[in-house]
């Protein structure tokens, strides 16, 4: 058990309340990447991801903002220690390589928001974006190890 990560965490918690209280607002692109890292972890780690964790060191370290704004995909770097490539395709290939892992985006333009989700599941119970939008097409991942 690595008992460092527990000192000061209750201090990071308060310094981030502003950010945490959005979190059910913004936080879907950096939800889809934790769950491929979690995917990834599972896989060769056989542990998955500290979710809170993960958020306040992506923030820390500059890749996510107060609004959950992911300003780099080096948030997959952090949680699971390879680097990663991302590309924005239209379509992706089917079957889908094993080593890919896709986050669909989509848009709607009656309320001008982007939302994004993974093929197999969302984050939101019921996304309006989703509901009322059209898919514009995917980020794709692949680890560079």
């Amino acid at each position: 058990m690595e008992r460092s990560r527990y000192i000061g965490f209750q201090s990071r918690i308060l310094r981030r309340a502003g950010m945490l209280s959005r979190m059910g607002d913004y936080s879907c692109l950096f939800l889809c990447l934790c769950s491929i890292a979690d995917e990834w972890r599972a896989e060769r780690m056989k542990s998955g991801v500290d979710i809170l964790a993960l958020a306040m060191d992506a923030r820390d370290s500059g890749f996510l903002d107060d609004e959950w704004t992911c300003r780099t995909t080096d948030i997959l770097r952090l949680a699971t220690g390879v680097g990663w490539k991302k590309s924005e395709v239209r379509r992706i290939p089917s079957p889908l390589p094993e080593n890919m892992y896709t986050v669909e985006k989509w848009f709607n333009r009656r309320t001008g928001l982007t939302h994004f989700r993974r093929r197999w599941g969302d984050t939101l119970d019921d996304s309006v974006t989703v509901r009322e939008g059209r898919l514009e097409g995917y980020y794709v991942f692949e680890p560079e190890d």
